[in-house]
């Protein structure tokens, strides 16, 4: 089974795609640019369309930046695609990585397993698991209390590119919004030692090119609110592993 990997890369910072890519083919490894989302360049129509700021007052701590608009809309084009044309998996990767050589074996792995919508490829925080189980190559599969924060690379399943599009329009990162698993009933899991690590150096140049860092700027109720929903979240595991390992081989 071939998996299809998508970079999501911005007009104009063709320098990290490159970047990306070679650092992809020194591994063996082929990827396609998909072109990201600008949140500054969406027109007021089109931010209606993706982006409710109503539900945003309500459900989430502060206001999104455009650049998180965008971000999120990058990858809300990717999980339409795969419902279009009919992608079983495809892994998903934002162009500011570092690419362990296990990369391969982490997505030859996923082929084992079954019943999951997303797999994370990487945390900054290297956030526990609850249970584990051992896959292939000295590989650890697992779920969580906390989903790991970031967007910068996962593998998706049909059936959980469907659960995600249902957010549509969104208020809340896209990040965030995986972390909010139990409100689509998407089941997330995480293999370490996790093969893509985000690359600071390109930083900067992502806030300038997207409209810039949020101000965390926001009210002590909407704080209160976001924090008791987190908390109330983190009662529900990620994933069942009994259910995504059943059917191993070995």
């Amino acid at each position: 089974m071939s998996i299809p990997l998508y970079i999501i890369n911005m007009q104009g910072c063709e320098e990290r795609w490159y970047t990306t890519q070679t650092r992809l083919n020194s591994i063996g490894m082929e990827a396609e640019r998909f072109s990201a989302t600008v949140g500054k360049q969406l027109s007021e129509t089109e931010l209606q369309t993706w982006y409710c700021p109503s539900k945003n007052k309500k459900y989430y701590h502060r206001d999104l930046t455009k650049g998180e608009i965008g971000c999120y809309v990058s990858h809300m084009r990717i999980w339409q695609k795969m419902v279009d044309e009919n992608i079983a998996v495809c892994v998903i990767l934002e162009d500011d990585l570092f690419i362990q050589p296990h990369l391969k074996n982490v997505i030859e792995a996923t082929l084992e397993l079954q019943h999951w919508d997303l797999i994370k490829l990487s945390d900054n925080r290297d956030f526990p698991f609850i249970d584990t189980a051992t896959l292939q190559d000295g590989l650890t599969l697992g779920n969580y209390k906390k989903v790991p924060n970031g967007g910068q690379g996962y593998i998706l399943s049909l059936e959980g590119a469907k659960k995600l599009l249902t957010r549509k329009p969104f208020y809340r990162p896209v990040d965030v919004d995986m972390q909010f698993h139990s409100e689509v009933g998407l089941h997330i899991i995480g293999i370490k030692p996790y093969p893509v690590s985000e690359d600071r150096s390109f930083e900067s140049e992502i806030a300038n090119v997207n409209s810039g860092r949020h101000s965390n700027h926001s009210t002590f109720l909407r704080n209160l609110k976001h924090r008791i929903r987190l908390y109330i979240q983190r009662r529900d595991k990620t994933a069942v592993l009994a259910k995504i390992t059943a059917d191993k081989s070995h």
